[in-house]
C-alpha cells in the first residue's frame, strides 16, 4: 500500500475510532454520574475480574497471530494457516463451553446451599462469565480480521457495538444501574458478533494435539507477557479497593480518572495500531539503528504529549462542572495521564522485541515493575498520600518498566546507552517531571501549555508540515481522478 492509500484507510480509521473514543468517554461519563463514587468502585472491581477473564484462552489468540503472520502469503503454507485457524476456533469453542460448565457447577454449589459467595451478587459474576465469553470471540474476529488487514470491518464491529451499548445505558442506567450496565453490554456485543458468524462459516471444528501443543506452546509466553502487564497496570485499582480507607468510594472516585485517562490514551493506539508494522520493517535494512530508534521514539513521544495535553486542558473543566462530586478524579487522570505517557514510550521496543521473539527477556523487567508498582503503592498509601499518591507512584512504575525495556532494547541491538539512550529518554522524563510537580501543586493546566512549546515547538511544526503536505495530495490526487 503506498503512502497516499495508507493515508486514506488511516484516515477513515483513526475518525471512527475516534467517534468510538468519545462514545466510550460520553459513557463512562454517564455511568460515573448514575451509579455514585461507591457503586462505581463496585463497578470497577468487576471491571477488572472481567479483564483478567480475558486470559483464561491460554494465549492461542497470540499465537494464532503469530503463526498466521509469519507464513501469510507463502503459498505452501496456506493449508498449515488454515489448520491453525481452525484449531484456534475448535479450541477455543470447547475451553469456553468447560469455563461455562464450571462455572455452572459453581453456581449450583451456591445454590443449594454448598457454597456461599460473599464479596458480590451471584448475579453479576453471571454477567462477568457470559461477557467473558463474548469478549473472547469478540477477540478472535478482531484478530483474524487485523492478520488479513480488514481493518474496516474491525472498526465496523467497534462502532456498530459502542453505539448500541452507549443508547442503552444512556436510556436504561438510571432506572437499573449495574443490571443496565452489564446485560446491554452483553446484548451489544452479541448482536453485533452474530452479523460476523458468516465470516467464520467456513471454519472447520479440528483439533489436532500436534498443532494445538503449538499454540499452547507459542501462547504461554505471549500470555505471561500480557498477564504480568495487565497486573501492573490494574495493581493501583486493586491495592486502592484493599488498603484505602472507604476503599469502594475513593476506588470509585480512582477509577473515574483512570477510565478517562485510558481512554485518552485509547486515542494514542489507534494511530500507533497502524504504523508499528511499518516502523519495525525498516529495523530490518537500516544499518543506524539507534538513530531510527531515537526518530520514531520521538514521533510516538511528540503524539503522546499532544495527545495528554490537550485531553487536561479540555476534559478537566468538564469533570469539575458536570460530575462536581468527582472533582477528585481530576488530578488523578492528569497524573495517570503522564503514567501511560510514560507507558506509551516503550510501546515500540516492545513491540520489537516481541516480534524478535526477546519477549521471554522482558519478564525480568516486569516482574522488577510489579514488585515496584506494590512498594511504591503501598507507601504511598501507608503514608497517607491516598488515591494521588497512588496516581504518583503508577507514574514511578511505568518510568521504571519503560526505562528496562529500553535497556533491553539497547543491549540486544549494542546500542551505546549514554549516547543514543540518554537522547531518546532525557527530554520525556522531564517534561514529565515538571508537569507532574505542577500539577500535583494546583497550578492552572494552562501552565502546561508554555512547557509543551518549551520541549516540543520543533516537533509540532515539523509534523504540522508534514500533515498539511499529505492532505494536499490527497486533494490533489481526488481532484486528479
Amino acid at each position: 500500500m503506498d503512502s497516499l492509500n495508507f493515508f486514506k484507510a488511516s484516515f477513515f480509521f483513526v475518525i471512527t475510532k475516534y467517534i468510538v473514543i468519545v462514545l466510550n468517554f460520553l459513557r463512562s461519563i454517564i455511568i460515573a454520574a448514575s451509579l455514585g463514587p461507591n457503586s462505581l468502585g463496585e463497578y470497577a472491581i468487576l471491571v477488572i475480574i472481567l479483564e483478567y477473564f480475558y486470559y483464561t484462552n491460554l494465549g492461542i489468540f497470540f499465537s494464532m497471530t503469530k503463526e498466521v503472520s509469519i507464513n501469510l502469503g507463502k503459498e505452501d503454507r496456506s493449508k498449515y494457516i488454515k489448520k491453525i485457524i481452525n484449531n484456534t476456533v475448535s479450541f477455543q469453542t470447547l475451553n469456553s463451553i468447560f469455563i461455562l460448565a464450571l462455572f455452572a457447577s459453581f453456581f449450583g454449589l451456591e445454590y443449594f446451599g454448598y457454597l456461599q459467595i460473599e464479596i458480590f451478587n451471584t448475579k453479576y459474576l453471571i454477567y462477568i462469565l457470559i461477557l467473558g465469553v463474548i469478549y473472547q470471540a469478540k477477540s478472535f474476529i478482531f484478530s483474524y480480521l487485523r492478520l488479513y488487514e480488514r481493518i474496516n470491518e474491525m472498526v465496523r464491529i467497534e462502532f456498530f457495538s459502542s453505539v448500541f451499548v452507549f443508547l442503552g445505558i444512556y436510556f436504561f442506567v438510571d432506572d437499573y444501574g449495574l443490571d443496565a450496565i452489564f446485560v446491554i453490554s452483553i446484548f451489544g456485543n452479541f448482536l453485533v458478533l452474530i452479523s460476523y458468524i458468516k465470516k467464520i462459516s467456513s471454519f472447520k471444528f479440528i483439533l489436532e494435539l500436534k498443532i494445538v501443543k503449538v499454540l499452547i506452546y507459542v501462547g504461554l509466553p505471549l500470555l505471561l507477557f500480557n498477564l504480568l502487564s495487565l497486573m501492573i497496570t490494574t495493581i493501583d485499582r486493586i491495592m486502592i479497593n484493599q488498603l484505602v480507607t472507604a476503599n469502594r468510594e475513593a476506588l470509585g472516585i480512582y477509577h473515574l480518572g483512570y477510565l478517562l485517562s485510558f481512554g485518552v490514551m485509547t486515542a494514542f493506539n489507534s494511530v500507533i495500531f497502524l504504523l508499528v508494522p511499518k516502523m519495525l520493517k525498516q529495523f530490518h535494512s537500516s544499518k543506524e539503528v539507534g538513530l531510527l530508534m531515537y526518530k520514531q521514539t520521538k514521533f510516538t513521544e511528540f503524539i503522546l504529549a499532544s495527545i495528554l495535553i490537550l485531553a487536561i486542558i479540555v476534559i478537566s473543566p468538564f469533570i469539575e462542572f458536570f460530575l462536581e462530586e468527582y472533582k477528585r478524579s481530576i488530578l488523578v487522570m492528569q497524573l495517570l495521564l503522564f503514567a501511560y505517557f510514560m507507558k506509551g514510550l516503550a510501546f515500540l521496543p516492545e513491540s520489537y522485541l516481541i516480534a524478535n521473539n526477546k519477549q521471554m527477556n522482558t519478564l525480568v523487567i516486569f516482574l522488577l515493575s510489579l514488585l515496584n508498582a506494590l512498594i511504591l503503592n503501598y507507601f504511598s498509601i501507608f503514608l497517607g498520600y491516598g488515591i494521588y499518591g497512588v496516581a504518583i507512584a503508577t507514574i514511578g512504575t511505568f518510568y521504571i518498566y519503560t526505562l528496562g525495556i529500553f535497556l533491553l532494547y539497547f543491549y540486544f541491538e549494542k546500542i551505546k546507552i549514554y549516547k543514543d539512550g540518554l537522547r531518546v529518554f532525557l527530554r520525556p522524563s522531564l517534561f514529565t517531571i515538571f508537569c507532574a510537580i505542577l500539577l500535583y501543586e494546583g497550578k492552572d493546566t494552562f501552565w502546561l501549555i508554555p512547557f509543551y512549546f518549551l520541549f516540543y515547538l520543533k516537533d509540532f511544526l515539523i509534523y504540522l508540515k508534514k500533515i498539511i503536505n499529505l492532505y494536499q495530495d490527497f486533494l490533489n490526487n481526488k481532484t486528479s481522478g
